[in-house]
């Protein structure tokens, strides 16, 4: 993945080399495209952007000194539906435009996590081990059924809509935490209040964007008012825990076990003490990949930056407020890209 076309073509710089070849072959048609290393740090990932004209952000944060170093910079598509890697009010001060991919990656996403909440149910890991270590141990491997529990869903969207569709299938009971957004009605399962949904649960799952409001929703006392035994799975975002008192939860007991596919920071640390705890279910944010949701995520991403460099509305922007701050600033300049015969018919709004 080099850059093989003219040198004035637009300089696409992707965050990591985890994005869908074929998303990437749809940018080198039109764009020079520049691929970074995975989590790369702050002061390479702003040199690299000192000539971009777009960014399609996956793994990784977009933060206000990568902004500041990139002035061409028009567009920062992210490669999923949160924009809580990306510094959204320095990007918007510059006008420039942040794009998500909606909801397209929700369908793995709800697989993922109900096959975490088998394997912590089930310990299906443990199992695993065992047999490979030589044993054949099947009393401590005493799992827990899903039929008749009760799974406590925060945050009804896309994804979680498709989890209490699986959950109900399995014979659970589904509670729902009720929210000020409107949200999808789901035959079988009941809105109650945050509090009594935490002390109902036996399953607690979470699926909520991350925002100064919902930043460390699962503090100390609610995982407190959980019952005895019960278990987290976590395919959102690590910061909506705090992690300290879930580990100390985990260790006293009063958490049955947790299935975590996002952490507070990432990469993992190495000596984080979840990665020693046997009633924990560790994975490395993959909750969203499948070939087919890469896929559809990645084009999606890509789609929206060929859009804003060729003068389009790209589809999923998240801060609209951008485009008149970039009218202010006087930078609403011309299309680096023709416009596209096939391409979708979206003009910037003047």
């Amino acid at each position: 993945m080099g850059e093989i076309v003219t040198q004035d073509a637009p300089l696409v710089v992707l965050t990591d080399p985890s994005i869908h070849a074929t998303s990437v072959a749809l940018l080198e048609r039109q764009c020079r495209v520049r691929v970074l290393d995975a989590y790369c740090p702050e002061e390479r990932f702003a040199a690299a952007c000192t000539d971009a004209s777009a960014i399609l952000a996956r793994l990784g944060t977009v933060t206000r000194g990568v902004i500041a170093a990139a002035p061409q910079l028009r567009i920062i598509a992210r490669h999923g539906a949160g924009v809580d890697a990306v510094d959204l009010a320095a990007a918007t001060a510059r006008g420039v435009v942040v794009t998500t991919t909606g909801s397209l990656n929700a369908t793995a996403v709800a697989e993922y996590t109900f096959a975490l909440l088998l394997t912590l149910a089930r310990k299906t890991v443990l199992a695993d081990a065992g047999m490979r270590a030589g044993a054949w141990a099947r009393t401590p491997l005493v799992g827990l059924e899903l039929e008749g529990r009760t799974l406590g869903i925060i945050g009804l969207g896309a994804v979680g809509t498709r989890v209490a569709r699986q959950a109900l299938g399995f014979g659970m009971n589904v509670l729902a935490s009720e929210s000020l957004r409107p949200q999808p009605t789901v035959p079988g399962v009941a809105r109650v209040p945050l509090p009594e949904l935490l002390c109902h649960a036996d399953i607690l799952t979470l699926h909520l964007r991350l925002s100064a409001e919902t930043a460390g929703l699962l503090d100390a006392g609610a995982i407190a008012s959980l019952k005895p035994g019960a278990l987290i799975i976590n395919t959102a975002r690590g910061e909506l825990i705090d992690e300290h008192a879930m580990i100390q939860a985990l260790a006293t007991g009063h958490l049955g076990g947790a299935a975590l596919d996002t952490f507070a920071a990432e990469p993992l640390a190495p000596d984080s003490p979840l990665r020693s705890m046997a009633n924990v279910v560790l994975s490395p944010h993959v909750a969203g990949q499948t070939d087919a949701a890469l896929r559809r995520v990645g084009m999606e991403a890509a789609r929206a930056l060929l859009d804003a460099l060729a003068g389009r509305l790209p589809a999923h922007v998240y801060n609209p407020e951008a485009y008149d701050v970039r009218r202010q600033l006087g930078r609403l300049s011309e299309p680096l890209l023709s416009a596209s015969a096939s391409a979708a018919d979206r003009e910037i709004p003047i």
